[in-house]
């Protein structure tokens, strides 16, 4: 595997997760049906606090073993295994860190192990510890290609979102069909009844922005605010109404909003009534 198509992600970390609960403590705990790791290797979700807000976005591994890997974002880590464990109680389950370091291969075949289960296109991730001459340590490059695709990732730009408006539901990080897990009343009821008025988009943007910067409509109203950015890509929460303002700017740099592959058409055409998949 040549050194152009492994980058390193020093910035995320892989858990392990054991124990004879393990499988039923991680499903009244996420929003995704765990029981979907019997038949794939990969399983994104959000782990949300009471309020039905976002705590961190997972991704969740089947390495050939019994156990559960769970990567998450390095900086968050300590803060979400405490949120994990106040939940344990008296369940025989167990978290520790690995040894082995988190790649991304941007070329991944059909066949490779451990695709991203966000979105077909993103890539897979590699675990292990090769020699150096093996990976790129280009992790702007990996954040680049993320952007471009849209997708949110870490509790930096993730936490106290909506599971909808960081896209969950289209990015097959949401089970609706599942039982009870922390968050889930607001999430269900966002899903079935709610409008989804905001949700995270690329833009491309004509230079660097800082994160946090508000973005503007051609009225200077405030219709989103940036949560990633590069001198050419940013991602922002947007509300969807402005998708197609003529003039969106942040932190003075002009900005143009994207969709995204994977978001379906009828998510920008609805944004005043629903935009949700649950929708006929």
């Amino acid at each position: 595997m040549s050194s152009q198509r492994l980058i390193k992600l020093p910035h995320r970390v892989l858990l392990k997760v054991r124990g004879a609960d393990t499988n039923a403590f991680l499903q009244g705990l996420i929003t995704n049906d765990v029981t979907k790791l019997q038949t794939q290797n990969g399983l994104a979700s959000f782990l949300l606090n009471t309020k039905g807000r976002i705590v961190e976005d997972v991704l969740l591994w089947r390495r050939g073993t019994d156990d559960v890997f769970l990567e998450c974002s390095k900086g968050n880590q300590d803060a979400l295994v405490k949120e994990i464990l106040k939940y344990r109680l008296r369940k025989q389950v167990e978290i520790s860190e690995t040894s082995d370091q988190v790649f991304f291969d941007q070329e991944a075949s059909e066949k490779h192990e451990h695709k991203d289960p966000r979105f077909a296109g993103f890539g897979a991730r590699v675990f292990g510890n090769p020699s150096s001459s093996d990976f790129s340590e280009n992790r702007e490059n990996y954040e680049n290609i993320r952007r471009s695709f849209g997708i949110a990732e870490g509790a930096d730009e993730l936490a106290d979102l909506l599971p909808f408006q960081a896209n969950g539901d289209l990015l097959n990080m949401v089970s609706l069909d599942k039982g009870c897990y922390i968050g889930q009343e607001l999430t269900a009821r966002t899903a079935h009844t709610g409008v989804i008025r905001r949700r995270i988009l690329p833009f491309e943007c004509e230079g660097q922005v800082k994160i946090g910067a508000d973005i503007l409509d051609e009225k200077k109203n405030k219709v989103g605010k940036i949560i990633s950015s590069d001198t050419t890509r940013c991602l922002g929460i947007l509300q969807l109404s402005s998708f197609k303002s003529t003039k969106l700017s942040a932190d003075e740099v002009s900005l143009t909003a994207k969709q995204p592959e994977w978001m379906p058409d009828k998510i920008l055409a609805n944004n005043k009534t629903r935009t949700s998949l649950t929708d006929s």
